[in-house]
C-alpha cells in the first residue's frame, strides 16, 4: 500500500493528499489529513542521497553492460550519459522523496502522530 502511495505521489497515512503542490515544490502538510511531512530541517537529505545513489546504480549497470557487453566506446556512451545523470535525477526527485517519506512512515508510524495524538495516547482519561 505504502509503495503505490509512493508512487502516486499520495500522503502515507491517508493516501488522498498530494504530496506536491508543483514539480518541485512539497505541501508542507497533507492536505486532507494535516500530517506534517517534513518533520525536521534536513529531513529529505536521505532521499537525495537515494536519488543519487539509484542514478549512479543505472549508470553503472549501463555503462558495464553497454562497454563491455555491447563493445560501445566511452565516446559513444559519454553524451547520453550526461543528459541521462542530468535529466534522471530532476525527474526521480519527487518519487525519491515519496518513497522516503512512506518509508519512514513505515517504520516510525509513531513520529508522525500529531501532538493532539499523542497527548491523547500518553495521558490516562480522566476519572468521573
Amino acid at each position: 500500500t505504502l509503495i503505490g502511495r509512493a508512487l502516486a505521489l499520495r500522503c502515507p497515512r491517508c493516501g488522498n493528499g498530494k504530496l506536491f503542490a508543483g514539480w518541485f515544490r512539497m505541501h508542507d502538510a497533507c492536505p486532507h489529513c494535516t500530517m506534517k511531512f517534513e518533520r525536521a530541517p534536513g529531513y529529505f537529505l536521505g532521499a537525495a542521497y537515494f536519488n543519487y545513489g539509484l542514478t549512479a546504480l543505472v549508470l553503472v549497470v549501463a555503462y558495464v553492460t553497454l562497454h563491455f557487453g555491447a563493445g560501445m566506446s566511452n565516446g559513444m556512451l559519454t553524451p547520453p550519459f550526461v543528459i541521462f545523470f542530468v535529466l534522471f535525477p530532476l525527474f526521480f526527485f519527487r518519487y525519491a522523496r515519496a518513497l522516503w517519506l512512506n518509508m519512514d512512515y513505515y517504520f516510525d508510524v509513531e513520529g508522525f502522530a500529531s501532538d493532539d495524538e499523542v497527548r491523547s495516547r500518553s495521558v490516562p482519561p480522566a476519572k468521573p
